[in-house]
C-alpha cells in the first residue's frame, strides 16, 4: 500500500489533495491510502464538511520500509521522523525543492501554479476526472482557494483560475458562497490559544544556512490577533528553544488589505523589529525570498 500525506501542520491543500491524489492512484491500479500529519484546521475541517466525506486518519506508524507518495512539500523538515527510512514513490508539490533524497527514481510533478490540487487535477486524463465524484472535486475546489485565497495570491496562475472553472462546473457549487463560507473558517481564530495560532499553519525551512521556523496566519484583520500578540510574542521566543530554530518568523497575513505583519525572534537576525509589508500575501513566493535576502545580509 502506498501512504499518501502532506506535510505537518496540514493545511487543506495537503490535506485535500493527499485524499484525492490516493484516490487517482487507486483508480490507476495502484493500492493507496491518504493520512493527514496533524489535526485539521477549521477551513480545512469546514472544506470536508461541505463535501460530506471524512478526512483521512492520523499517521501513526513509522513509515520505515514503506511506499509513500508525498503531496505539497519536498522540505525533509516538514515530514515525519521516518520519512528517510522510507520509499518515496512520488511526489506532487508546487514549492521549491527542499534537499529530499530517496532511494529509488520517484515519479515527480511539481509546477510553479497556485496549488498542489491544481497541478493533480491537471494530471488526470478525462478518464480519471469521470471516476472522481463531485463531492471528490469539492475537496480539490477548496484546496485551490485556499491555497490562493479565492484566486487573489500572487502565486495564482491561469491555470488556477481554469482549474476553479472546470472544479465550480463539475461540483455545483455556488461559488461565491463557498468562498465567502472558506474564507470565514480560514480566518477564524476565535478561542484559540497563542501556541495553537503559531502552530496552525507553520513550516520549517532552511535559509542560507539558518533553520527557520515561518508561521502564517491568514486574517480577515490584524486587529483580530492584537489582544495576543505578547502571548504570541512569548510563545515565539519559547518555540526557538524547543525546535532549535536560528529564527522564528509569524506572519500576520491581512487579506482584506492584502498586507501582512511580520513579527521576528532567534539569534539569525540582528533587526528583529517587527514590519509591515504591503502586498505581501505568499509565504512561498513573497515571505520566503525576503528572508533569504536579509538573512543574506546578516550572514558572517
Amino acid at each position: 500500500m502506498i501512504h499518501v500525506f502532506g506535510h505537518l501542520n496540514p493545511d487543506s491543500d495537503t490535506v485535500c489533495t493527499a485524499y484525492v491524489a490516493a484516490r487517482w492512484l487507486t483508480i490507476k491500479g495502484q493500492h493507496a491510502q491518504a493520512f493527514r500529519l496533524g489535526e485539521l484546521n477549521r477551513e480545512t475541517a469546514y472544506i470536508f464538511h461541505h463535501a460530506d466525506l471524512t478526512p483521512p486518519p492520523l499517521l501513526n506508524d513509522s513509515l520505515a520500509g514503506k511506499d509513500v507518495w508525498l503531496v505539497d512539500f519536498t522540505e525533509p523538515a516538514q515530514g515525519p521522523a521516518t520519512l528517510n527510512e522510507s520509499n518515496i514513490v512520488g511526489i506532487i508539490d508546487h514549492h521549491r525543492l527542499g534537499g529530499l533524497i530517496t532511494q529509488l527514481p520517484p515519479e515527480v510533478w511539481i509546477k510553479p501554479v497556485g496549488s498542489s490540487a491544481t497541478l493533480l487535477w491537471q494530471l488526470m486524463t478525462p478518464a480519471h476526472r469521470r471516476e472522481i465524484s463531485p463531492n471528490e472535486a469539492i475537496l480539490l475546489l477548496g484546496a485551490v482557494l485556499s491555497d490562493t485565497v479565492a484566486l487573489r495570491s500572487p502565486t495564482t496562475t491561469e491555470e488556477d483560475h481554469q482549474a476553479v472553472d472546470e472544479l465550480c462546473a463539475l461540483t455545483k457549487v455556488e461559488r461565491e458562497d463557498f468562498i465567502r463560507d472558506l474564507l470565514t473558517a480560514k480566518t477564524d481564530i476565535i478561542g484559540l490559544s497563542a501556541d495553537e495560532l503559531l502552530n496552525k499553519d507553520s513550516k520549517m525551512f532552511d535559509i542560507s544556512g539558518n533553520k527557520v521556523l515561518a508561521a502564517q496566519l491568514e486574517l480577515y484583520s490584524l486587529e483580530q490577533v492584537e489582544p495576543l500578540i505578547d502571548e504570541l510574542k512569548s510563545a515565539m521566543e519559547l518555540r526557538v528553544t524547543t525546535s532549535g530554530a536560528g529564527l522564528v518568523v509569524l506572519m500576520l497575513t491581512d487579506i482584506s488589505a492584502e498586507c501582512s505583519r511580520l513579527y521576528f525572534a532567534g539569534p539569525a537576525l540582528a533587526d528583529n523589529a517587527p514590519c509591515t509589508i504591503a502586498g505581501m500575501l505568499s509565504r512561498k513566493k513573497q515571505l520566503l525570498p525576503w528572508l533569504h535576502t536579509r538573512l543574506s545580509q546578516t550572514a558572517p
